[in-house]
């Protein structure tokens, strides 16, 4: 759960306190000084509200009265940990992820742990990756070897990079999410051994846009409680349906989700492929409306093209542009956590039977890994030169080392 508070402590999770029992007026008390720092005068309001909620007055804030202020159930955990909109660390610092995608499970001969990816990444001041993975791969499919993904997660440790781990198969497919939920529970005693650090996107983009609220609600409650009953307490990230872009879906079920979650500790993740042609503007309105609500929101996926252009039309045609511009404006402006899509090489890929479009190429960050031939233009701005971009925004938490 978020930490336990007491006379004291400091740190971020304590304004947000203060913040929370500022809110909780009318009180006989002035308003607190929203510093970080539980001293007396804190200490006051916390007995004021336990008494008036009917809690036991002691002064310390745990379970139950977190409870009481978050208007959900939360539990103990040993690593990251949400408390509002906001993402903190254990030691109750708000973390602010800024990153990018890499496609490592494609990567198995060239950079299969990251060793050269990882490193390269880390130059641009990125806090965070998230790590593409698949339970098989090829055709016919062949498994992946979970010894990969926990070197994977150790080379991202390893680099000060947040790991990310999300599974690939049930992309756009809503009836295989009990199969990506089999899969983390088979691997449950290698999660918790990276607890402190890990967060898990339990899968890319499940379901299409035909997926219904209730549907939803009742198909992640239920991968989130499993998912607990096996020992996970990382925070689980949930992607929207509609290829990851149904924002209102995810407006209508985040704290019903949040609810259902024992541990209270859910992130919401939505993909940014919404045309700028056909909407303009809508990136800023479409975001508030999300703030509004008040739920845990990151930016899982956002690049300068992938948007549905029509049948036939590339995706990273003119017509597929998406103004990430805006993107990375509305994420500064609300503090909101995002990751690029991708660092490349690998996004113009085409198989033997045509499958794949060459022109998704200008999706690679890079031609060859390297953050020293980052290209210009949107990567570039992103990475490096934006005001809103990694290099100017990301904070690396100082005790990961």
């Amino acid at each position: 759960m978020v930490r336990i508070l007491e006379l004291g402590s400091d740190g971020d999770d304590v304004k947000f306190l203060q913040d929370r029992l500022n809110e909780a007026l009318p009180s006989a008390l002035s308003p607190l000084l929203v510093d970080g720092d539980f001293g007396p005068v804190t200490l006051g309001r916390v007995n004021e509200y336990q008494g008036d909620h009917r809690l036991a007055v002691n002064g310390v804030v745990g379970p139950v009265t977190w409870t009481n202020v978050l208007g959900h159930t939360v539990a103990e955990t040993p690593g990251f940990f949400v408390l509002g909109r906001q993402f903190y660390d254990y030691e109750g610092t708000r973390v602010l992820l800024r990153g990018v995608n890499k496609m490592s499970v494609f990567e198995q001969q060239e950079d299969q742990v990251g060793q050269i990816s990882f490193p390269e990444i880390k130059k641009t001041g990125a806090n965070t990756v998230r790590i593409v993975w698949r339970k098989a791969v090829n055709d016919p499919p062949e498994s992946t070897d979970p010894e990969v993904l926990k070197g994977l997660i150790h080379q991202a440790k390893t680099n000060r990079l947040i790991p990310m781990i999300e599974l690939h198969d049930a992309t756009g497919d809503w009836s295989k999410l009990d199969e990506l939920v089999d899969y983390w529970e088979q691997k449950s005693k290698m999660l918790t051994q990276h607890d402190q650090y890990l967060l898990l996107n339990i899968g890319n983009e499940v379901g299409d846009w035909d997926v219904t609220r209730s549907q939803f609600v009742e198909g992640y409650t239920s991968a989130v409680q499993r998912l607990r009953a096996v020992g996970i307490k990382t925070p689980l990230v949930i992607d929207a349906a509609g290829w990851g872009q149904d924002l209102n879906l995810l407006n209508q079920s985040a704290a019903d989700l949040l609810a259902a979650d024992p541990e209270g500790n859910l992130v919401f993740s939505v993909h940014i492929y919404w045309s700028e042609k056909d909407e303009p503007g809508s990136v800023p309105t479409r975001i508030q409306r999300a703030v509004d609500l008040g739920y845990p929101l990151i930016i899982g996926e956002f690049s300068a093209y992938g948007a549905y252009a029509g049948e036939g039309v590339s995706i990273c045609s003119e017509a597929g542009k998406v103004d990430y511009r805006a993107v990375l404006e509305a994420c500064h402006q609300h503090e909101i956590g995002w990751y690029a899509w991708e660092w490349g090489p690998g996004n113009g890929y085409q198989n033997e039977k045509g499958e794949g479009d060459p022109k998704c190429v200008v999706m690679d960050m890079t031609p060859d890994r390297k953050f020293a031939d980052i290209k210009p233009g949107w990567a570039h701005e992103v990475a490096v030169s934006s005001p809103y971009g990694i290099q100017k925004t990301a904070v690396t938490p100082s005790w990961m080392t």
